[in-house]
């Protein structure tokens, strides 16, 4: 079962980070794919590495962006940033530490943050345009094994 849905609520109408985060909910779909069917712990860390990577240059990408249209709070935004990648590197050395199974809490988190980084943090960067209602966060589906 997919963990995110691309809505249409998430489109900022920023061409380019619409498509890296597209890209990113592939990547978190592809984690929670793997966890669930009880893939191999390298392969599932395999994913997670490149999930970190994607995430990384998507934030670089996006803090360049907010630079050349001069984006007033793009310090703050970079520090939520951080604070975003210093969050799931703790999950990621769970998991490496761990049995090889993904913690619920770590596909909570990447739900929760998404919507609302999308939808509350990234909107304000964007384009003026008619505000989108915010999606709702789903509750993951249980993993399977």
């Amino acid at each position: 079962m997919t963990l995110i849905d691309w809505k249409s609520g998430y489109d900022l109408g920023v061409p380019a980070m619409d498509a890296e985060h597209k890209e990113l909910i592939a990547a978190m779909n592809r984690v929670h794919e793997l966890a669930g069917q009880g893939a191999t712990k390298a392969v599932v860390e395999a994913a997670l590495q490149r999930l970190v990577a994607l995430t990384k240059q998507h934030f670089a990408d996006e803090e360049a962006h907010m630079a050349k249209i001069q984006y007033a709070d793009r310090v703050r935004h970079g520090l939520i940033h951080q604070d975003m990648l210093r969050r799931v590197g703790g999950y990621c050395d769970q998991f490496r530490a761990g049995d090889g199974k993904v913690a619920r809490e770590f596909f909570d988190f990447l739900v929760y943050w998404l919507g609302a980084h999308i939808t509350g943090i990234d909107r304000k960067y964007a384009p003026a345009r008619p505000a989108a209602p915010a999606p709702q966060p789903v509750a993951p589906q249980p993993l399977r094994g």
